[in-house]
């Protein structure tokens, strides 16, 4: 079975390469804007985020964040599922195609902007920190959510190429229902996979970043 399913995984990523690098680069390309974007930060923005910074670290060493591990947890899911949900919503029209790619472009933006807001207050110290609270979860859920863009953008293009056959030589809705529920199939599992990430978040991260905080 799970011989079957890496046979699977390995077939459609290499079916579907040329959307997997579009997509990681377009994270990529957001990401580096998002940090460029902190350097041109006003300095009453960049004091006032300075200050954020501190009393969050402070509650971090006292730790008085307030927040429960499971409270994260489930805040952290609810949002990677909702995340899940819209892109596989918009992978179901054609016009959701391009709301896709900008999506994950925005995605990318709010991850570089983080990691350089923090790494441009604290330096060296603030990069470390930035890898203990941002790093661990996103190495699982960045992934999955290529993995779900790409799965959207795939079947949005299918809906295109279907919708000129269709006028040309008719077309036939079993192919289309079973590319449905293949799709749908393949979103699920990457919202198993950000379910995970978002325990990661709610149990590793927090103790890495209490581990980190009195070196920053």
């Amino acid at each position: 079975m799970f011989g079957r399913m890496r046979r699977a995984s390995s077939l459609y990523v290499r079916d579907h390469m040329s959307l997997f690098v579009f997509t990681s680069v377009l994270f990529m390309i957001g990401a580096l804007f998002g940090a460029i974007v902190v350097g041109a930060l006003a300095e009453d923005q960049a004091n006032a985020l300075n200050e954020s910074l501190k009393g969050f670290f402070n509650a971090i060493s006292l730790d008085q964040t307030g927040t429960s591990s499971s409270e994260i947890t489930w805040h952290s899911a609810a949002s990677f599922l909702k995340t899940v949900g819209l892109l596989w919503i918009l992978g179901l029209s054609i016009i959701g195609l391009p709301v896709i790619v900008i999506y994950i472009f925005i995605k990318g933006f709010v991850v570089g902007f983080s990691v350089g807001v923090i790494v441009a207050q604290f330096k060296g110290q603030g990069f470390l920190f930035s890898m203990a609270a941002i790093l661990p979860q996103n190495l699982i859920y960045v992934p999955a959510l290529i993995l779900c863009g790409v799965a959207g953008i795939s079947f949005s293009l299918m809906l295109v190429r279907s919708r000129f056959s269709n006028q040309q030589r008719g077309g036939t809705g079993t192919l289309l229902y079973r590319k449905f529920l293949s799709y749908t199939g393949l979103v699920a599992a990457t919202a198993l996979v950000m379910v995970l990430a978002a325990f990661v978040e709610g149990y590793l991260s927090p103790s890495l970043m209490r581990m980190i905080v009195p070196h920053v």
